[in-house]
């Protein structure tokens, strides 16, 4: 006879299976018994759970409480987090998790209703290694987890009548989101001199050798500490390293008024920060079109840069590519950041953070957006855009000499991992590492990040 009650749901399924399994269906089934023999059911018992069944990709899972329910699943995702996790075929695997709570009928050993299909719906919607859960879920998880929870709106889930609140889980140390608020608040803003008379606000912080941060994209010394695409790494640098950070020309707190803007300028400016920061040599930690800049300063004065770690970078621009699908964006998002760039929500900021950091949280992505309106005015962005898509440095790469790691996502939304390639084929001295990631720039909850963040230590760390 069925009975009902009252039970925490975790919902696991395992991203791209059904291309993994095209791959070699033998050794991912075998992998995947072992991660959930060795990995998921030891965890699931340590937090009180029982795992209700398999299901060949993923895995039904009970709780008797909502705190459980929610320890469990972090220390799944948590220890598929580790940049060494074992469970490899040959790609990395990440699962996706959701969580509620509710009324479930009980079936012999089997669980049915609300509950399991609420559940199910939000792993489908959660991020890859990520975890969404319900609110109602949370309120009864209590007060305890509020620092790891992130808010996402209502989502409107297939099948399901009403929307559900839902939050996600933020996997970023407690101690790390100190130091960047410390980093925030410690930070001395100076300025220096270009020789066409511009100001450029640079900041210092942190302690040990130097690295130079170029500037990526748009920024702003004070704003930056709260992006979810720059924040991360310059969190984890700023712990082991002195760095060194500017704001480009006409954005940020540099000068807005700038008569000129060429990329030779921007290669000019990272040259007088150098020099304002007394540096003889140092490493430069380049994001987006950064990475050009660094190459083109490196193969200009290879005495002065002993390394490059270059992320999400691209050494031709939209406009400069073959493709007239490439040409024809780089000329439509030139206008439409023109027209709309100072627009109200929904805006073109809140467009342009989805395409760079998709798997930060909508809190931290909403927020990126407002802060974009501060960094650069409208008229600036057209000009500083005209310049980013006319970038075409591949007869610069081969007098690069400078040890180089080219990091990008393979699903990068913002500049295609094509772009990271031909970095790498036409650089001297470089290594060429991808990541299972839609990130341009990555945050730290994505499931990559400590894999990425060991790489780019362990490459600072070599090449001070």
């Amino acid at each position: 006879m069925s009975q009902r009650r009252l039970a925490a749901i975790l919902s696991l399924d395992v991203v791209g299976f059904s291309r993994m399994m095209q791959g070699g269906s033998k050794a991912l089934l075998k992998t995947l018994n072992t991660l959930y023999r060795d990995l998921v059911t030891p965890i699931v018992g340590q937090h009180h759970g029982r795992v209700v069944k398999l299901l060949g990709d993923g895995a039904l899972i009970e709780f008797p409480s909502a705190s459980h329910a929610l320890e469990g699943a972090i220390a799944i995702q948590s220890h598929l987090r580790e940049p060494d996790h074992p469970y490899l075929v040959p790609e990395r695997i990440q699962l996706r998790a959701g969580l509620h709570v509710g009324d479930v009928t009980v079936d012999g050993e089997d669980i049915f209703g609300d509950g399991v299909n609420i559940a199910a719906r939000l792993q489908a919607a959660a991020e890859p290694g990520g975890i969404l859960v319900s609110k109602v879920l949370c309120d009864l998880a209590g007060s305890d987890y509020a620092n790891r929870l992130h808010r996402e709106g209502l989502r409107t889930l297939k099948g399901i009548a009403q929307p559900i609140e839902v939050l996600s889980i933020n996997f970023t140390d407690e101690g790390v989101s100190k130091s960047r608020v410390d980093f925030a608040k410690t930070q001395e803003i100076r300025y220096c001199q270009t020789d066409d008379g511009i100001s450029l606000a640079w900041s210092v912080v942190g302690d040990g050798s130097p690295v130079v941060k170029a500037p990526s994209w748009i920024g702003h010394l004070e704003l930056d500490w709260r992006n979810p695409a720059v924040a991360p790494i310059c969190t984890s640098v700023a712990q082991h390293h002195r760095l060194i950070r500017f704001d480009a020309r006409l954005n940020g707190l540099s000068d807005w008024d700038a008569e000129t803007c060429t990329f030779d300028r921007f290669v000019d400016d990272l040259e007088t920060v150098y020099d304002t920061a007394g540096l003889k040599r140092a490493p430069i930690l380049a994001i987006s079109q950064g990475s050009a800049v660094a190459a083109a300063f490196a193969a200009r004065r290879p005495d002065r840069v002993s390394a490059i770690v270059m992320i999400g970078g691209f050494p031709v621009g939209r406009a400069k590519r073959k493709s007239p699908k490439d040409v024809a964006r780089a000329l439509a998002m030139k206008h439409m950041m023109t027209a709309g760039w100072d627009d109200e929500y929904p805006s073109l900021r809140d467009l342009m953070a989805q395409i760079i950091v998709p798997g930060a949280s909508q809190e931290a992505r909403r927020q990126y957006a407002k802060d974009m309106s501060q960094m650069i005015s409208p008229e600036n962005m057209g000009r500083y855009r005209d310049v980013i898509d006319q970038i075409d440095i591949r007869q610069t790469l081969s007098k690069v000499e400078v040890p180089c790691l080219v990091c990008h996502a393979t699903g990068d939304r913002m500049q295609p991992v094509d772009q990271g390639r031909l970095f790498a084929k036409g650089l001297p001295n470089a290594k060429f590492i991808a990541y299972e990631s839609s990130n341009h720039a990555m945050p730290d909850n994505d499931p990559e990040w400590p894999r990425f963040e060991r790489d780019a230590l362990a490459f600072l760390a070599e090449h001070k």
